[in-house]
């Protein structure tokens, strides 16, 4: 037996003994295993679950309480009991421990997933091991529902997720939600200004490049100071998982900044390669430049949904002279509002706000 195993094992054993006991109806779990520290999805449910009636209880979970022994023991026993007795548990990302549990009948299980909308393939379409897709099934098969930004995604969520299609709620992202709020976008420039001064008044580009299977060093094909003049500066977000030997250099490094849909509101456009962070820009009308340097070499390793250089929201360019020129014209205000309106249409229902007030309301209807 692996030791991955063992360990969803015993956490079951707690969280099994929890659901036997019987749900807690006013007890919500949130579980983050993507590291959003909850300022994603999850807390906006948590935000609209409070909204209604205080008297919730929440149970709050992420991959940083397995950093030290104390936490990992809390983790596995205590907090694996409460989830066992939870009315709703929600994700953001696979949580591979589900698939040794058995839930209460009166429990919901609920995907929020991470990303929005339908960009490289992801969960069922990609091929992994052998042990990791057994985990994969075996957990989702424990869900009630998985939530999709659009019904242009219904059928890629339904088979990313191994569900069958009425199981994919088509109630928009609530991470969405955040977008529509004008004192978050006050927030998170007095956030971001609190920290980087220097960026007040200025035009703010974040580059934020995808995890490559390979490791790969994505700083040594761009020069951020091409990029850059006295009134506009570049931000560097690399994916949690990307493992560079060189620190980044000629610009801010907010890789470690908790709250990415701050960066996101403040930035004026986006470059990035193959993340799904394009969303995040798309559905708020911003420019994103597609910086694919690599394109054919990803596509070996980790394939698209659809096409990649005709569907996505911007142009797609593959040097950085290219890149040079296209970060001139965004700045400039030129971009190709109609490509953009394609892809936004496609990926997001209901873009108003009110995406987790319709989820819970149709989750205690």
């Amino acid at each position: 037996m692996k030791m991955k195993d063992l360990i969803f094992i015993i956490y079951s054993l707690f969280f099994n003994l929890g659901a036997k006991i019987g749900i807690k109806e006013n007890r919500i779990a949130l579980i983050s295993m993507h590291n959003a520290h909850f300022n994603d999805g999850l807390g906006e449910i948590e935000a609209e679950f409070k909204y209604r009636d205080k008297s919730y209880e929440f149970i709050k979970v992420e991959r940083t309480d397995l950093s030290s022994k104390v936490k990992a023991f809390k983790f596995l026993t205590v907090n694996a009991f409460k989830c066992g007795r939870a009315k709703f548990i929600f994700l953001n990302d696979n949580f591979m421990a589900l698939g040794y549990c058995k839930p209460n009948l009166n429990t919901k299980i609920v995907q929020l997933w991470h990303g929005q909308g339908a960009f490289k393939k992801f969960g069922f379409d990609i091929d992994v091991a052998k042990d990791v897709r057994r985990r994969e099934k075996a957990a989702n098969e424990k869900l009630s529902y998985v939530v999709a930004s659009s019904s242009g995604v219904k059928e890629i969520y339904a088979s990313a997720f191994g569900v069958t299609e009425d199981k994919v709620l088509t109630l928009g992202s609530p991470n969405s939600d955040y977008y529509f709020r004008n004192f978050s976008k006050k927030l998170a420039k007095e956030h971001l200004y609190e920290l980087y001064p220097e960026l007040e008044g200025k035009k703010v580009i974040l580059y934020a490049p995808t995890f490559r299977d390979d490791k790969s060093d994505v700083l040594k094909n761009i020069n951020f100071e091409k990029l850059q003049d006295e009134n506009t500066y570049v931000l560097v977000r690399l994916h949690p998982q990307v493992h560079n030997d060189e620190a980044v250099k000629g610009a801010f490094d907010v890789t470690d900044y908790d709250n990415v849909n701050e960066l996101c509101t403040v930035a004026d456009f986006l470059i990035t390669d193959y993340s799904s962070i394009c969303m995040d820009f798309v559905l708020q009308d911003k420019p994103v430049l597609y910086y694919a340097f690599d394109l054919n070499n990803y596509k070996g390793a980790r394939d698209f949904y659809f096409d990649y250089e005709s569907y996505v929201s911007g142009p797609v360019l593959k040097t950085e002279d290219e890149l040079v020129i296209a970060t001139k014209r965004a700045l400039a205000g030129e971009f190709d509002a109609n490509k953009a309106k394609k892809f936004k249409d496609f990926n997001f229902d209901n873009l108003d706000g009110s995406a987790a007030k319709r989820l819970v309301d149709f989750l205690i209807k």
